[in-house]
């Protein structure tokens, strides 16, 4: 009984705000090089994007004055914490903890989930979708309207 009182204290110690909390400060060298490739559009990258991070990587590295007029200017990016499995990740990334970087352009915002390197140096998981890092339960109801996984 003593322990249960013990944790109901410490859960109600805890802000709202950290008890949501599901990313932990701690980026990766090699996911941030990733993000400054595809900002750069191919320059500069020391990997390759295989897999499901190819499809999502090609519209970065084949950029076009449409796409520039599209986004806008680039405003600034900053990591955004990485997240280990979660409903988000496992639908998505198939449960690979991740590195969230939140990247603004003039007319949009846009987050990047990428997956660290293989040992092999290859890219193989990313995702990258509209709006900010905490629009994930937004983006899983609008990518499938009934929740189911």
């Amino acid at each position: 009984m003593k322990a249960l009182v013990a944790v109901a204290v410490a859960a109600i110690g805890l802000s709202p705000t950290a008890s949501a909390q599901t990313r932990v400060m701690t980026a990766h060298t090699e996911t941030t090089a990733t993000l400054r490739c595809l900002l750069a559009h191919g320059k500069g990258c020391d990997h390759d994007f295989v897999a499901r991070a190819g499809l999502s990587a090609t519209p970065w590295l084949e950029w076009n004055a449409a796409k520039d007029f599209e986004l806008g200017a680039l405003l600034s990016w900053k990591y955004a914490g990485t997240e280990s499995a979660n409903a988000y990740t496992t639908k998505f990334l198939r449960g690979e903890t991740t590195d969230v970087y939140d990247v603004k352009f003039e007319r949009r915002e846009i987050t990047f989930y990428i997956v660290p390197p293989g040992p092999d140096g290859n890219v193989r998981y990313m995702l990258i979708r509209r709006g900010g890092p905490d629009d994930e339960r937004a983006d899983l109801w609008a990518r499938n309207p009934l929740g189911l996984f």
